[in-house]
């Protein structure tokens, strides 16, 4: 069996809401942003350097991150998409930590074109919002590390 990838999730927090974005490759697909640990890190080092590559941002207060991390499988059509990108699946889906952090800089900080372009645009949003719009296979992740980080009950 495949292993999982280790990964953080960034809740970026201002005013009671959260950053979330529109995935660049997939219409409707929302999260937070999020990618792998590379090796010698921990969750918080990954976690900056993801959401500077991601958005620009680095104006953050590190909160705390989830006390466990939780797992997904890749749906089928991600995995046909990676089989066609890298020519091999070495994952069979993504273990996540959740990071919060308290973003204390400006709007004007955020820059989807840094250096990776992986949202077409983004917002504040409720927490109950995320849930919402959050692709069906990530969302009990979510629901669970959401009441781990105590923004939900």
């Amino acid at each position: 069996m495949l292993p999982y990838r280790k990964c953080v999730v960034i809740a970026l927090r201002k005013e009671n809401k959260l950053f979330f974005a529109e995935r660049i490759d997939i219409a409707n697909a929302w999260q937070l942003p999020q990618g792998g640990v590379e090796k010698g890190e921990d969750f918080i080092t990954a976690a900056k350097r993801e959401l500077f590559e991601e958005t620009g941002v680095t104006s953050v207060k590190f909160v705390k991150q989830t006390k466990q991390t939780y797992r997904y499988n890749f749906t089928d059509d991600i995995k046909h998409k990676m089989l066609v990108r890298y020519k091999n699946l070495k994952y069979q889906g993504q273990e996540q930590a959740f990071l919060l952090f308290d973003f204390i800089g400006n709007d004007s900080e955020i820059n989807l074109k840094n250096l990776t372009i992986e949202f077409r645009r983004w917002r504040w949003g409720e927490y109950a919002e995320i849930l919402d719009k959050i692709v069906k296979f990530k969302y009990e992740c979510y629901k669970k590390a959401f009441k781990d980080l105590q923004l939900i009950s």
